[in-house]
């Protein structure tokens, strides 16, 4: 759709503009490159948001449609940072271990796709400072054993959010694969909140020549669709993307359940590709410890988190809840025995809409996660 067109008609910005309105209960997004102050008001005929893009990246000249044209920002900083750690926008400068990214948005089938989980980065951000994490650091976790940050010197760094541009959706793709690689360049575990789940083969592509890794995709879906609708790099592919990357080995896929857009022959082609694919209900059944216990240790790991494998009782914010999703404890048990064995390359977690998640707990079932990571695994660089 989109990928076909290369360009958003006019009236589909202001369709994408709207419905991040809609859907976000509040200002556009200003990971969305859009319209200056002026456009703004004509196009939609409202008062400018004064955090919309056009603020942060002035244009440098008009381009199609007389729609301003701005130069590449990859990255823009967060009002509230996760953890309320430092901000750094150049991946370049970073020194901690860790390093929490947001991406909007990944190749769409739709205009809503740009805007539907553009907001759930700064949602895990905002949920994090909420519980004040950030001021109890050096108090005991019963996650972890210990504190989480025991010097009280936070490990992780925030790089904001991926800029995307909603005339150009493709465009996002290598801006994060560029500062994705920037860390794990320097050996820092990329920390990951996505949009829909185009976002994992971004992450794991800046492993390309860097380090090969295995992948743990927990998810409702298969996710091995070779195209939709000509979109080959959408939210229903991004497994099948992964496993023709040089850079990846192993891959476990854990947690599917119901009907979804994988047909048959997906699965067959996933399982010939050297796909292991667990169930919920073999979860279930196998236990998730010793399905951990099974895991090969040889490579450090990508964990990517479709938040729609989650149970709804601790995510909800998804566009498909489907009952008997992992419970926490059992995700908690994948990505904590793998942080363990420090065996964490990068983590990545997609779908999750903030607009649906009334009560917080799909951004705090997230935060408890990544702080698992960051405190069970201290020493997550390689020798």
């Amino acid at each position: 759709m989109l990928r076909r067109a290369r360009w958003l008609t006019l009236m589909q910005l202001v369709d994408a503009h709207r419905a991040l309105n809609v859907n976000q209960l509040h200002e556009p997004h200003p990971t969305l490159l859009t319209h200056d102050s002026r456009d703004m008001q004509q196009c939609l005929g409202h008062r400018c948001p004064t955090r919309c893009a056009g603020h942060l990246v002035p244009p440098i000249g008009r381009g199609l449609m007389g729609l301003p044209m701005y130069k590449n920002s990859f990255q823009r900083r967060p009002t509230t940072s996760f953890l309320d750690a430092l901000v750094s926008l150049s991946a370049g400068t970073v020194t901690t271990p860790y390093a929490f990214l947001g991406i909007p948005f990944g190749p769409p089938y739709e205009p809503s796709d740009l805007v539907v989980c553009a907001g759930a980065a700064d949602a895990v951000r905002e949920s994090s400072v909420r519980m004040e994490y950030h001021l109890l650091g050096q108090h005991y976790d019963f996650d972890l054993g210990r504190p989480l940050f025991p010097d009280g010197a936070a490990t992780v760094t925030d790089c904001g959010d991926i800029v995307g541009d909603v005339r150009d959706p493709d465009g996002i793709w290598e801006r994060a694969v560029s500062v994705v690689r920037e860390l794990v360049e320097r050996r820092c575990v990329p920390l990951v909140v996505g949009g829909l789940d185009a976002i994992p083969p971004m992450v794991v592509e800046a492993f390309v020549g860097v380090e090969t890794v295995n992948v743990l995709h927990v998810d409702a879906h298969l996710d091995y669709r070779h195209e939709v609708a000509g979109v080959t790099r959408g939210y229903s592919s991004p497994i099948r993307r992964i496993r023709e990357l040089p850079c990846v080995d192993t891959i476990v896929q854990v947690g599917m359940r119901s009907v979804g857009s994988a047909r048959p022959q997906d699965v067959r082609d996933a399982i010939q590709a050297g796909n292991r694919i667990v169930t919920a209900w073999e979860l279930r059944e196998m236990g998730a410890a010793a399905l951990v216990a099974t895991l090969p240790t040889d490579r450090r790991w990508v964990v990517t988190i479709d938040c729609d494998g989650l149970d709804p009782t601790i995510a909800p914010a998804v566009g498909w809840p489907e009952p008997g999703g992992l419970s926490f404890p059992e995700i908690a048990t994948l990505v904590r025995g793998l942080a363990q064995r420090q065996l964490i390359a990068g983590f990545v977690a997609t779908e999750f809409q903030p607009a649906k998640d009334e009560q917080g707990t799909t951004a705090l079932t997230l935060v408890r996660l990544i702080m698992n990571v960051i405190g069970l695994q201290r020493l997550p660089a390689p020798p």
